[in-house]
């Protein structure tokens, strides 16, 4: 049985090199987008889980954007007209695109590399509790027939919820703080196994599979979507959900984790991302 999460200064190490190298290559290559995160976090020392959990997958510490807050630019995603909701924010190397099956449809899309990663970002309404985004967070997604074949199993595609865990409205994690990432992990089995190859597949995140990891709040990594929001209400009664966000930035785990992969009606809380009129650069 491994452990999870247990020291933070191991995955600040494993992942900061990683961010920094994203940072200058991804600018060189892509001028103009989104700058991968160069902060590091605060380092705690070691805290223990509160719950069991199940054996760990080595892509675990591995990824880009674990312990980075995602917002989008508020003035840049307002609605056109007021109760529409923000818009998406594509950040870094996704982009919008056309369905490579029906080139009517508008999409987003982004082709994982080492250096390239993706992120489509909605800030939500202030004060919203986790609870509110039950049967809120769809999405779909076209993993094409490529070489090597495109997987989800290294813990991307998912969607990060951003939550201030004591409500005070600021967001500064540290380990064991109330300001943590929640991750939910795109696929038909837990840790984001089971993805559809070749063909559009939908996934609903609010699901009963065990697609939920909360183990930056001490929770677990394997709830449904109706553990973790019992997790939350009761262990943080006062939190807001700041943001949500489709994140896809597990090229630095290997070949798996690499590739392109289309996405298509991305709904967080009370906006599906259907066009090039619900996204901003």
């Amino acid at each position: 049985m491994q452990t999870h999460w247990t020291n933070w200064a191991i995955v600040k190490r494993s992942t900061t090199p990683i961010v920094s190298a994203a940072v200058l290559l991804v600018g060189c290559d892509r001028a103009g987008e989104q700058a991968a995160p160069t902060a590091s976090l605060p380092v705690g020392g070691p805290r223990a889980d509160l719950t069991p959990q199940t054996d760990v997958p080595d892509w675990v510490g591995k990824l880009l954007l674990l312990n980075t807050p995602l917002d989008a630019d508020p003035a840049m995603t307002q609605p056109e007209l007021p109760g529409l909701g923000t818009k998406f924010q594509l950040l870094f190397s996704m982009v919008d695109d056309q369905d490579p099956q029906n080139l009517t449809n508008e999409v987003i899309s982004v082709n994982v590399t080492s250096t390239n990663i993706g992120v489509a970002v909605r800030n939500l309404p202030p004060g919203i509790k986790i609870a509110a985004l039950t049967d809120q967070m769809n999405l779909n997604y076209l993993f094409p027939v490529q070489t090597p074949l495109r997987t989800c199993s290294g813990g991307s595609p998912r969607i990060q919820l951003k939550i201030d865990g004591d409500g005070d409205g600021k967001w500064v994690q540290f380990a064991g703080g109330p300001d943590q990432n929640a991750f939910g992990y795109v696929g038909h089995a837990p840790f984001g196994a089971g993805c559809i190859v070749g063909d559009w597949d939908v996934i609903d995140m609010t699901d009963n599979i065990g697609r939920w990891d909360l183990s930056q709040f001490g929770g677990g990594m394997t709830l449904t979507w109706d553990q973790a929001v019992v997790f939350i209400n009761t262990t943080h009664p006062n939190h807001r959900v700041i943001s949500g966000s489709l994140v896809d930035d597990s090229g630095g785990f290997g070949v798996g984790g690499q590739g392109l992969a289309f996405y298509d009606l991305l709904t967080i809380e009370n906006r599906t991302l259907e066009n090039r009129q619900d996204t901003v650069h």
